[in-house]
């Protein structure tokens, strides 16, 4: 159970016409060419899954991510965080950096207050910097690792839902992935977004398809795990395949599948075991999918651990 540790930020109201990144479906162009990352001279994006990495070359020693619902390019931005290398700490260059990223994610600053007490973190916590300062908005935290410092702003969850478009069932041509995304995680210390270290948890994947409607009778599994070590960040493929077929019986490990027209749900046991001077931050799930007519295609989802 993390340990919230909060202090009072210095808090600037979010004018009427607030803009920015979050909850939009930003595109990799229009990020790059915002006044952020023109001020700060974005590298091109380094593309994995979800998730988009900019190097600040006008530092040296941050890197912009931005986290999407889905590797669809349309999904909408679900996180906007500041990474900084411990190994070059500047408060005052952190504290100038995240309200700078504050304006061009959300269109105004919700905190100004510093940085110091972020690199006290011991990794097993983490600190709330700002509560909902608007309704898009679930928090402002930083957390820490042997790499990293990282201030994060997260969307609501609860908003993206109650704002999602409409959905449009394309019927006609070939069979293909529309979304994806984990919804739940379920373990002993209850139901969450995220998996937690250290405990196993069985997590859901729900897929939904566009083009002619088929049934799946294969789903193959695969996973990769991210993590920092001794200051290094490490991605790391697992060779382990999990396979599901129709008829079979599912041992307690095994991945089950559900499906209902256009939704499929894979459910997958998941578990991070805790390895000293390693903090792994995300299991990915490469899940490939086989349909009745033939069809097979492939979903990456990024998991967040915590």
């Amino acid at each position: 159970m993390r340990r919230l540790l909060r202090y009072l930020p210095a808090l600037l109201l979010a004018p009427a016409s607030a803009a920015g990144w979050l909850a939009t479906s930003a595109s990799p162009t229009q990020i790059q060419q915002s006044a952020f990352c023109q001020q700060q001279r974005c590298a091109a994006p380094d593309a994995y899954g979800r998730t988009w990495d900019y190097d600040l070359r006008a530092t040296g020693s941050h890197v912009l991510r931005v986290q999407r619902e889905s590797s669809d390019p349309a999904s909408r931005v679900t996180s906007v965080s500041l990474l900084s290398a411990n190994g070059a700490v500047n408060g005052e260059i952190d504290r100038r950096l995240f309200g700078d990223m504050q304006r061009a994610a959300l269109g105004f600053v919700s905190n100004a207050g510093r940085p110091e007490p972020c690199y006290a973190l011991d990794g097993s916590t983490y600190r709330v910097l700002s509560t909902a300062p608007d309704d898009r908005t679930a928090q402002l935290y930083c957390d820490w690792d042997e790499a990293y410092t990282r201030f994060v702003i997260e969307a609501d969850r609860a908003y993206l839902a109650r704002t999602a478009p409409a959905p449009v069932t394309i019927s006609s041509g070939p069979t293909k992935l529309n979304t994806w995304a984990f919804t739940t995680c379920v373990g002993a210390g209850g139901t969450n977004s995220y998996l937690t270290m250290g405990e196993a948890a069985r997590c859901t994947l729900r897929v939904t398809t566009k083009g002619e409607q088929s049934a799946v009778v294969k789903a193959e599994l695969q996973y990769e795990i991210e993590y920092v070590q001794n200051g290094q960040y490490v991605k790391k493929l697992l060779p382990e395949k999990e396979l599901w077929l129709p008829g079979r019986t599912p041992g307690p490990l095994d991945p089950r599948l559900t499906q209902q027209g256009r939704a499929i749900d894979l459910n997958v046991s998941l578990a991070v075991k805790k390895v000293p001077g390693r903090r792994v931050t995300s299991v990915n799930t490469i899940a490939r999918l086989t349909f009745a007519n033939g069809a097979v295609k492939t979903a990456y989802e990024p998991l967040l651990v915590r």
